[in-house]
């Protein structure tokens, strides 16, 4: 029976997180992951035709000079790209207009996206009460706070293109905690952000930092770079790919997973079990220890999306795509929730006189639009960018991918959830649940979760090799 410090289910990027920072640690730390290859909902094709496609997520954005050391570390931080100046634009779709969305009050007060009555309600915002509810749903947040228009027209396609979820669904405590936050302390969004964070730099006695600029980047050949990087650091026999976990138990202090490699079962050992699965195939690993756990994982909901890719002529493309893509807020009744224009953000994403649009088609909206099959699917889409985009002709690339459970929405009753997964780690020390589905669903997020997890558990002590300093080992 081999023996680790830690043992991580899942090498999806919060679980390879936590083993790259096990492993700088010093600690013997060993990944194991049920498909055949790592990246997770991370997963980038180049086609024959020289288009680089994101089948998940797209994009990281930060400012965070850790990652950036963490990237060099890796040896991949040349390979990282940059968004163009134009990934600031961004548009949304109003009365079936792209309309520019300001990023400036005097852009504010000429832009198109609010009517005069709507932009007037936004600035009451910090006059209004706040509400003695313990938590309500996005859209009865910020309707009650920036107003009807501002909730339909920003916030919807917002939350849409976040979590490709229903703003009348999600708990905003849940999805945007910093937000519910400021007004139940300051009564306002406002102040509460801009009063929070004077009070953060005057308790932490720190003079005001120079102002970082966050980085919307991804790398060359597409995000799986990094996952793929952090895997090759920490060696084959500490990745173990196509193995399964099958079971896991409490045994003498210590934890015993069972998992199937090359057909056979095996039994490991290990002091921390960091499970950083989906929150379902979690739920299968903690039956045996806490079912009503099992059962608050099980009824984690996740939308259901399709993403299609669409590669066309420049000349067959009439809008000038200047900028990050569109959104479509639910009030104009489009059958899709948006689109990147990706290779306007990145060099080397489509041909030279070519674009790539990524566009994204079901959601917590629309969940039964992936009844539709693969043509059906092109076809609708192709018909929308028509006509919002002026695209004509056929593409030159045609692509779809479906995630039945793509991204977890945090609705109702989440923070509750997260309080029964708290006491199953208290109850089972040494037992952690990392993903996800738990305090934010970014790539960034699920980066520094992972990193944050392993800080907690140096600080407690309970890692016989892990040095609660870091130190690197490459």
């Amino acid at each position: 029976m081999t023996t680790y410090d830690a043992i991580v289910v899942g090498a999806g990027i919060s679980g390879l997180s936590a083993a790259d920072a096990l492993h700088q640690r010093g600690a013997s730390v060993l990944v194991v992951e049920a498909r055949d290859t790592v990246g997770g909902s991370i997963r980038s094709e180049r086609t024959a035709e020289g288009f680089v496609l994101e089948h998940g997520p797209n994009t990281v954005v930060s400012k965070d000079p850790v990652l950036w050391e963490h990237f060099a570390g890796l040896g991949i931080a040349s390979q990282r790209l940059v968004a163009d100046r134009r990934s600031g634009r961004r548009f949304v779709l109003i009365n079936d207009q792209l309309e520019l969305l300001p990023t400036s009050p005097p852009a504010f007060f000429a832009s198109k996206v609010l009517s005069t009555r709507g932009k007037l309600r936004l600035l009451a915002e910090p006059f209004l009460p706040r509400t003695p509810m313990p938590d309500e749903s996005i859209a009865s947040f910020c309707t009650r706070r920036l107003g009807a228009e501002a909730a339909q027209r920003l916030v919807d396609p917002f939350v849409s293109g976040v979590y490709a979820g229903d703003p009348s669904e999600t708990s905003m405590r849940a999805a945007f905690p910093s937000l519910w936050e400021a007004e139940q302390s300051h009564g306002s969004i406002v102040l509460g952000m801009i009063l929070g964070r004077k009070r953060a730099q005057i308790d932490e006695g720190r003079p005001k930092p120079a102002r970082m600029r966050s980085e919307m980047f991804t790398f060359r050949k597409g995000l799986i770079t990094w996952p793929q990087a952090i895997a090759g650091a920490l060696g084959n026999e500490r990745v173990w790919l196509n193995t399964s976990a099958t079971a896991l138990q409490s045994a003498h202090g210590n934890w015993q997973l069972t998992v199937t490699r090359n057909g056979q079962p095996e039994t490991l050992t290990s002091a921390q079990i960091i499970l950083a699965t989906p929150a379902d195939v979690a739920a299968s690993l903690v039956e045996r220890l806490d079912t009503t756990a099992a059962q608050v994982l099980r009824a984690i909901p996740y939308a259901p999306l399709a993403i299609v890719h669409l590669g066309y002529r420049r000349n067959d493309v009439s809008h000038p795509l200047d900028g990050f893509g569109m959104l479509c807020p639910s009030g104009e009744w489009r059958q899709i929730l948006g689109t990147l224009w990706t290779s306007s953000l990145f060099p080397g994403r489509a041909p030279d006189n070519t674009v790539l649009l990524t566009t994204f088609v079901g959601g917590a909206r629309h969940p039964r639009m992936l009844e539709q099959d693969d043509q059906q699917l092109l076809f609708l889409v192709q018909h929308e960018q028509q006509a919002l985009v002026g695209a004509c002709g056929e593409p030159l690339l045609t692509n779809v991918t479906r995630w039945k459970r793509s991204i977890p929405q945090y609705v109702a009753g989440h923070a509750q959830r997260m309080t029964v997964l708290s006491r199953l780690e208290a109850s089972y020390p040494g037992l952690h649940l990392l993903g996800n589905y738990r305090d934010g669903v970014s790539v960034e997020r699920c980066w520094l979760n992972g990193q944050a997890l392993v800080e907690r558990i140096a600080r407690m002590g309970t890692l016989r090799h892990c040095s609660p300093i870091p130190t690197s080992t490459r």
